[in-house]
């Protein structure tokens, strides 16, 4: 899920955009989109409520289709472009998940795109547990995509973010824990773009220091996000630099470590202090703060 404005093993992404070198040799290829008529629309892991907003009167949809995803839009030069950077961040996020396989292929996911303010807000009033600052979202197989924002970078790295929550529903048997989630999806949403276009970004301006943080206690027990917009800000950006410090600041080897104990069904608390070797968080909390500095 991301806010109102705009994993794991990031190994090929995070060197691809911290150096300017190239995703892997698929992320790099184009993906061509092709038109299909609405009959032909695969509906095997729509569930009813996604179904619902398909056959939805109000909206007249067009459809796009790619390898692993169907897309519904009202407009075709900003959904092919969805499309096709959609299959270079699946392709980067999937690469980066080597011990793991695609549990719903050949199966598609579908991704609906609102470029109406009113429509969108149709959409988080007619969806159960959606807050009012609710930009752009996934749900299971499906991502409702707003295409918000004024630069190019700005809505790629919106539809990055959410393609993280959505590779991860369709690769991984288990649910990370919120602030995994979402530091995740934050870190390609800051990345993976600028990354595709060969742009780079240097760790320092993407990780620049912080005047405030959630506490980690705080963050790292979350099983829901906070009431306040402005808490919720600071809770993505917390789990963002959280990530990056796990990612950055410490041997490889720790991360997958760390990773290969959640996938066995380890608690997340008991196996992030394990793996990095802090006696308890408050320990942590030392080491973090050196790093959001």
């Amino acid at each position: 899920m991301v806010v109102r404005r705009r994993f794991i093993l990031c190994t090929a992404l995070v060197l691809a955009a911290v150096s300017a070198g190239a995703l892997p040799p698929r992320a790099g290829q184009a993906q061509f989109p092709r038109d299909i008529a609405a009959d032909n629309v695969e509906r095997i892991r729509l569930q009813p409520e996604d179904a619902a907003w398909l056959d939805h009167p109000d909206f007249k949809w067009q459809h796009l289709q790619t390898e692993h995803f169907v897309l519904h839009h009202d407009q075709k030069m900003f959904a092919a472009k969805v499309a096709r950077m959609g299959e270079q961040f699946y392709a980067a996020i999937s690469a980066d998940l080597p011990d793991l396989q695609d549990r719903t292929a050949p199966a598609r996911s579908h991704i609906f795109i609102f470029r109406d303010p009113r429509d969108w807000q149709t959409v988080v009033a007619g969806t159960p547990g959606m807050e009012p600052w609710t930009a752009s979202f996934v749900r299971g197989q499906v991502m409702f995509l707003q295409e918000t924002g004024t630069a190019t970078s700005e809505k790629m790295g919106t539809l990055a973010h959410e393609m993280t929550h959505l590779v991860f529903n369709r690769f991984l048997p288990i649910r990370l824990p919120l602030w995994l989630n979402e530091g995740l999806a934050e870190y390609y949403g800051e990345f993976a773009y600028r990354a595709a276009r060969g742009m780079g970004q240097g760790k320092r301006n993407a990780f620049r220091p912080l005047k405030s943080w959630t506490p980690l206690d705080v963050l790292l027990q979350a099983t829901a996000y906070p009431l306040e917009p402005a808490e919720v800000h600071l809770f993505y950006t917390t789990s963002k630099y959280l990530t990056g410090y796990l990612l950055l600041r410490h041997p490889r080897e720790k991360w997958q470590a760390f990773f290969a104990q959640l996938l066995a069904g380890q608690p997340a608390m008991s196996a992030l202090l394990q793996t990095y070797g802090w006696a308890d968080i408050a320990e942590l909390k030392k080491d973090f703060a050196r790093f959001a500095r």
